[in-house]
């Protein structure tokens, strides 16, 4: 495995995905950097609305921790299923046939796949994170005027997001790489991020297992004001979710070496 068979199935990859009709454009862009920003503002208008509507209810000021939770949860989660569907489907009909000949092996493939996606979900990750955190004090300053991107929890948002971005990625081409089914890898991944992880709670001894959720300790460790306290704090969860991610993605290798083989 070299550097530049990896940098080649990178480039074929941007090629193969990239274009006005590509995935990166009609997915990545979108919706995992469009969309959860929206999604961040509209809350962002309601909260302000009720705070400033003189009414019954109470709206408390928001803090940095807490002003980019859309961005992270919806935002990741979308990159990481468009890198899942993106592995899935690269070995299917006669393109994949032509892929299986024309790349040096599923190591330089799954690596060139993980820096086009992952780049570009770390992209898209940091510009929706400045872009509200620059936005929410100055047009929402009723319920975000506490909100500051110099504060502690706005600088480790601009690089613990976008990383975690990027390991999210390698760990939806893991399991586009296990689940070839792009059907079924979306789903996993959607399922899982979306509905599983905060339904654990809920489970006998769901208290306990939650502190094992991936994506849960990915968020926590971006610095996000979640409800989980695991003993490792936000590096050390962000370090598990990186091991979880690296781990997803040698299965989803070794699961195409040993196919290749056959």
């Amino acid at each position: 495995m070299s550097a530049a068979a990896t940098w080649r199935a990178a480039r074929a990859e941007a090629v193969r995905t990239g274009g006005a009709r590509g995935l990166l454009a009609r997915v990545v862009g979108p919706l995992g950097f469009a969309l959860p920003l929206v999604v961040t503002l509209i809350v962002a208008a309601v909260f302000e609305r009720l705070a400033t509507s003189g009414g019954l209810l109470e709206v408390q000021q928001v803090q940095t921790a807490n002003a980019v939770y859309w961005i992270i949860a919806l935002g990741v989660t979308v990159t990481t299923v468009a890198a899942a569907f993106a592995q899935a489907d690269v070995g299917r009909g006669p393109a994949g046939e032509v892929a299986r000949h024309a790349l040096p092996g599923p190591g330089p493939d799954m690596l060139g796949r993980l820096l086009v996606f992952g780049a570009a979900a770390a992209l898209s990750a940091v510009m929706a994170v400045f872009l509200a955190l620059i936005t929410l004090p100055v047009v929402f300053p009723g319920v975000y005027g506490e909100v500051y991107l110099g504060s502690a929890a706005g600088l480790r948002f601009l690089w613990a997001v976008p990383l975690y971005a990027f390991l999210a990625a390698a760990l939806g081409i893991g399991v586009g790489a296990l689940i070839t089914r792009p059907a079924g890898a979306v789903t996993v991944v959607a399922l899982w991020s979306l509905l599983v992880e905060p339904a654990v709670v809920m489970l006998p001894r769901g208290g306990k297992l939650v502190g094992w959720m991936p994506f849960l300790n990915g968020t926590y460790g971006t610095g996000q004001d979640v409800a989980l306290d695991p003993p490792w704090g936000p590096d050390g969860a962000l370090a598990y979710f990186a091991a979880v991610a690296a781990l997803v993605f040698a299965a989803g290798w070794l699961r195409r070496r040993r196919a290749e083989v056959r």
